[in-house]
């Protein structure tokens, strides 16, 4: 009989703890359930705080800058630059016999027109070159100087009373022309380097600077 019950009361124990061990079980996975879903639903909230975040967002808008203007020279106090593959021409203007002509030029040099262009005619007594990005005419400035080697003219269709504002030609010798052309300037350096340029030599620039100062 005494067996009996201590056989009865180990049993007791024994289920009492495989009670309280099932009740740990639920216990911590109700825990860990709990955690998972407070985990998930903290990810969801970071995520669409994030999405919320990036919607509003400013814009930002690219400035375009302004190009810079370059500063204007009285043609009477400039000289033309023009750099080629051979070396560089320099030529003043005759401001006062052909001001109009000489505003133009100095504009289109400017604005880089001359830029790359070629002189795409070379003769024993003149080159030529152009621009591609002007087209307009000019009125013919008339004048007394002598069409000596180093003297930049305008070009002009023949007949026309016009000169083409693009188009403009240095002499290499001493040229006989009618007075319908307009006489622009006149090289102060680089004869030597007019001497050596061939067809389809480039300008790589004409650049316009203030004379300096005697």
């Amino acid at each position: 009989m005494l067996r009996q019950q201590r056989i009865n009361g180990y049993n007791y124990i024994f289920w009492s703890i495989i009670c309280v061990f099932v009740v740990s079980i639920s216990g911590c996975a109700q825990q860990d359930q709990q955690s998972s879903s407070t985990t998930t639903e903290t990810t969801k909230t970071t995520q669409q705080t994030d999405t919320k975040q990036e919607e509003v967002k400013p814009i930002t808008e690219v400035v375009k800058s302004t190009p810079q203007t370059k500063p204007a020279i009285d043609p009477a106090n400039a000289i033309a630059v023009i750099e080629t593959d051979k070396g560089t021409i320099e030529f003043e203007f005759y401001a006062d016999d052909a001001p109009i002509t000489a505003k133009a030029f100095i504009k289109n040099a400017n604005l880089d027109y001359y830029k790359n262009e070629k002189f795409h005619r070379v003769e024993e007594l003149i080159v030529q070159a152009g621009s591609a990005f002007v087209d307009d005419t000019l009125p013919i400035e008339k004048s007394l100087h002598p069409l000596v080697k180093g003297v930049v003219l305008m070009a002009k269709v023949e007949g026309e009373t016009v000169s083409d504002a693009d188009e403009f030609f240095i002499c290499k010798q001493p040229i006989i022309l009618d007075d319908d052309f307009t006489t622009l300037g006149k090289v102060i350096k680089g004869l030597d380097v007019l001497d050596n340029l061939v067809q389809d030599d480039r300008i790589i620039n004409i650049s316009i600077r203030e004379r300096e100062k005697e």
